[in-house]
């Protein structure tokens, strides 16, 4: 998850960059609210970019195991 906000937060930042250059120099504040956030991020210990991508379908998995079924499976566990 940390990788595909790092990606995503990289990519909108190039994307401000280059779109102020090439197009509107008002497309920089796409580069400074990337930069906002990720400094609210860290002061505060919290990610709404990554609570985003959480609930994309390409990270939902199938079957997420409970804690239930984890523990039923270890090696020496009663069923």
């Amino acid at each position: 998850m940390e990788r595909q906000v790092r990606m995503a937060a990289g990519s909108l930042v190039i994307a401000g960059l280059a779109g102020g250059k090439f197009l509107s120099p008002k497309m920089r504040t796409v580069a400074g609210f990337v930069a906002a956030g990720l400094t609210f991020s860290a002061a505060s210990n919290t990610c709404a970019m990554g609570k985003a991508l959480a609930v994309m379908p390409w990270n939902k998995t199938s079957n997420e195991p409970t804690r239930e079924s984890v523990i039923a499976s270890l090696p020496g566990a009663k069923s």
